[in-house]
């Protein structure tokens, strides 16, 4: 089964392991006839879309479960009796059966609609200039710095620094000025993973003031596989 969800209000600061955690508590309380692992300590099969970053709302979140062979339960009555255990900022919105040979939604993700809203009201031709700046550049070089731990020539581990510098361009396939605020299709696969805030404080870059990161909020939308299709839209059907 694929089940879709939002998580919002302060549910948006639960990092994905708490959420794991809450979903495998709410599956019992619901008395969902979800089915368990093999072996000397069983686990809850589910698995996730890819995970939310800390303070961002989704309100097009997956996961995968497998039920019970024996269950018989409708998707009207699931939805039902998990929204009757969901705190504030959790809700539960489709739960579909997918094919037996479906990839799991993490597997399936290439694409991912985002929204950010200012908290600040700013025109919407503020926006749009901006946002036509970005677009107009020939590149938009990303560079990221990470830290490794790497031998020396005496045998001790030393921290290393390495600079990768990547040209994001080609993987924003949509931004536009809305309403207070940005619209954003990204690349969201294994490969080229490019998160909103990055585009964001480009945009800040750009004269958006509102594109600081303390003086916006961020919505993921839904997520979309390499051919468009939204993942509950992917073999999806209701039971």
């Amino acid at each position: 089964m694929r089940i879709k969800f939002e998580k919002t209000d302060h549910m948006r600061f639960i990092g994905h392991l708490d959420l794991m955690r809450y979903f495998q508590k709410a599956m019992r309380r619901a008395d969902i006839p979800i089915k368990y692992s093999e072996g000397f300590s069983p686990h809850q099969i589910m698995s996730f879309g890819a995970p939310l970053s800390m303070g961002v709302s989704g309100l097009g979140e997956y996961m995968d479960i497998e039920l019970k062979d024996e269950s018989h339960i409708s998707s009207k009555e699931a939805i039902d009796r998990l929204n009757s255990v969901m705190c504030t900022g959790m809700k539960i919105t489709k739960f579909l059966q997918i094919p037996d040979d479906s990839k799991p939604a993490m597997a399936l993700m290439d694409t991912a609609d985002f929204r950010a809203e200012f908290k600040e009201h700013i025109s919407q031709e503020k926006i749009k200039k901006a946002v036509d700046k970005l677009l107009s550049r020939e590149s938009i070089f990303l560079t990221k710095v990470s830290k490794k731990k790497k031998k020396n020539e005496y045998g001790k581990f030393v921290e290393v620094e390495t600079t990768n510098v990547t040209d994001i361009k080609p993987f924003i396939y949509k931004l536009e000025a809305v309403e207070n605020g940005v619209f954003m299709h990204l690349s969201q696969g294994s490969t080229n993973n490019i998160k909103p805030a990055f585009v964001m404080d480009f945009l800040e870059e750009e004269g958006l003031e509102g594109a600081k990161r303390n003086k916006y909020c961020l919505y993921r939308l839904d997520m979309y596989t390499n051919e468009g299709k939204a993942l509950d839209e992917y073999g999806c059907e209701i039971i």
